[in-house]
């Protein structure tokens, strides 16, 4: 019994937010994508943090689902498996990110029983489809639930003995439970990119803030080259939040990973002295002295 006490218990696993939020780490912060995602109005803003009201929280998971760095712990309660297949319910819309880990955790089907996908679910499966095409993998179909005998409360039960842990992992969401970092595409897909950064060297003054804060670490430097990481990403906005020249861009762009190396130089600011890298080589002062206001007096 106490296998379907614990499984009855992971049902009621509350959300948590975790220290890796890039709303605990960067003040400057837009990210807004699980506040985008619940619809219950149960997340909010306070201060730095984001806080979540219990009271109102279903343990949907779809804040858990939809946040790029996995910083939302908990089980998505209303997800079921059997054997392989995501169960087709009609109070949810599964992301294509969402199909995409399912996928690569051993999902190959959705299956339905008395009623085919709804409009919605069928989108999402077409555009997981095309983006699984470009990752080189076997689509995800649609299969009819196949009704099998119903077991009696004897039988149940002595197959809950007989099967033991393994039983209770096929039966329970908990066996979908994700750990640390378990909702990021890059993890699953380490070959592939699923998205491009741009970085505008006319306006990029290689301050390095992007570098510091970008909690993938797609940015790097490297014997005398700006190193970036396409694979890494994951669109959590870190970089383009803590930008001040609004030199990054980030777009969507599914293929095999690529990376830029971008050539820059390493010099000696005219104005304090200090050390500075730059993409142009006419340039003689570092940004923070480009920058100052000559009425201000100087600090070196």
């Amino acid at each position: 019994m106490s296998i379907l006490v614990n499984w009855l218990e992971s049902l009621h696993e509350e959300m948590k937010v975790t220290n890796t939020c890039s709303r605990e780490r960067n003040r400057k912060s837009t990210c807004s994508y699980c506040i985008e995602k619940c619809e219950h109005d149960a997340i909010e803003i306070k201060g730095d943090l984001l806080l979540i009201d219990t009271k109102k929280c279903t343990m949907c998971g779809e804040c858990m689902i939809a946040c790029p760095l996995s910083a939302i712990e908990g089980v998505a309660s209303n997800r079921s498996f059997e054997k392989g297949s995501l169960i087709f319910d009609r109070s949810y819309v599964p992301s294509i990110k969402e199909l995409l880990i399912y996928k690569k955790r051993g999902m190959t089907s959705i299956q339905v029983s008395q009623q085919p996908l709804i409009q919605e679910w069928e989108t999402v499966v077409h555009a997981t489809n095309e983006q699984l095409h470009l990752l080189d993998e076997t689509p995800i179909v649609v299969i009819e639930k196949v009704n099998d005998e119903m077991l009696s409360r004897r039988a149940l039960f002595g197959s809950f003995q007989k099967e033991g842990k393994q039983l209770a992992k096929r039966m329970a969401p908990a066996a979908w439970k994700m750990e640390k970092d378990d909702w990021k595409l890059s993890k699953y897909y380490s070959d592939y990119q699923f998205f491009s950064v741009n970085l505008d060297q006319g306006k990029c003054t290689l301050c390095k803030a992007c570098f510091g804060l970008c909690p993938e670490g797609v940015f790097q430097i490297n014997e005398g080259m700006v190193h970036i990481e396409n694979q890494k990403c994951v669109n959590c906005t870190a970089c383009t939040d803590v930008c001040s020249e609004n030199a990054i861009e980030i777009q969507l762009d599914v293929k095999i990973k690529s990376e830029q190396f971008e050539p820059i130089h390493f010099k000696n600011c005219k104005g304090c002295g200090h050390s500075f890298y730059t993409f142009d080589t006419g340039i003689e002062k570092c940004h923070v002295c480009i920058n100052r206001d000559p009425s201000w007096l100087s600090p070196y």
